[in-house]
């Protein structure tokens, strides 16, 4: 989260009332209300233009026994056994962290130039090698429950993603980072957006920021774009745990501040929801789909880094 800072009173009273004007001017000229209220917003943030973005992940989940665990009533053959299942289990276990270490690095090489998914010289060919080198990744998530997942908990940094702003961190012209924060105890979080900051996460005293408040539940597969109870599978199978995966995040408010005074308060309409799928996790990485509606056609992806508390 950034952390508050001292300003000048005297430079807020001669920047404020100026630059309020000029901001609000370029910002909502350049992104319509209707786009703030979907970009803010990940399928489980995450979202075209008002499809999901920026705002469009847990409790403990076991990855499974170790591979060649036997059980047997001789006093020997368990000895034996257990041995050669922990060596099993420490192969498979390098092995799958060699993997994982492989398809970050390949991740890491191609969406370093991308500023982070952001430049304008993009290709189509080289958003889709990057959506390959991702859903790499997503193919060797170890979690069954990742949404479930306690590493859920806390700041994320967006390090790329295919979402329109300002779910990608730019505020009208201006560019920054987009970062969440989540709270598993109270079942809350933000989705923030800092401009000019510094620090580890470059959200430190920034002179332009947006912060979508939410809160979030299990997703109970309805798609959201339907007041029926349509859901994404058929209703003869029931077998399916949306939640396991999935949250659907509901906007309670989006406020934009300048030199960290507010500037003013929006609240959204009850019922303003998204989905978000988590696709990866572990102790410093996740990938997550963030959706208008809980369907595929309609979410953007978003890679993200362990942020700094």
């Amino acid at each position: 989260m950034a952390r508050s800072s001292t300003v000048d009173p005297e430079v807020r009273i001669v920047a404020a009332p100026a630059a309020i004007f000029i901001l609000l001017a370029i910002i909502i000229a350049d992104i319509p209300s209707s786009t703030i209220v979907t970009a803010f917003s990940l399928k489980g943030i995450v979202t075209g233009s008002s499809r999901l973005g920026f705002a469009q992940g847990f409790g403990c989940s076991s990855v499974g026994s170790p591979c060649g665990a036997v059980t047997s009533s001789s006093h020997r053959v368990p000895v034996l056994t257990a041995a050669v299942a922990d060596a099993s289990s420490s192969l498979s276990s390098a092995t799958e962290a060699a993997a994982v270490a492989q398809a970050k690095q390949q991740i890491e090489k191609v969406i370093s130039n991308t500023d982070k998914g952001r430049s304008s010289s993009l290709t189509p060919s080289q958003r889709s090698q990057i959506l390959t080198k991702l859903t790499a990744l997503e193919a060797i998530c170890p979690l069954v429950e990742p949404a479930r997942d306690i590493r859920m908990d806390g700041p994320w940094v967006v390090m790329y993603t295919d979402a329109p702003p300002p779910s990608n961190g730019q505020l009208g012209p201006f560019k920054g980072v987009a970062k969440q924060v989540i709270d598993l105890k109270e079942g809350t979080y933000t989705n923030e957006l800092y401009v000019g900051g510094n620090g580890k996460d470059e959200d430190e005293n920034a002179w332009l920021s947006a912060v979508l408040m939410a809160n979030w539940k299990e997703w109970d597969g309805v798609y959201l774009d339907h007041d029926s109870s349509e859901t994404a599978i058929d209703d003869d199978d029931k077998s399916v745990d949306y939640g396991a995966t999935t949250w659907r995040v509901d906007f309670i408010s989006l406020t934009l501040s300048l030199f960290q005074i507010p500037l003013f308060t929006q609240k959204f309409k009850a019922g303003t929801a998204r989905t978000w799928k988590m696709t990866y996790l572990d102790d410093d990485t996740r990938i997550v789909r963030a959706g208008k509606t809980g369907r595929d056609d309609d979410d953007w992806i978003f890679y993200m880094r362990r942020g700094s508390v």
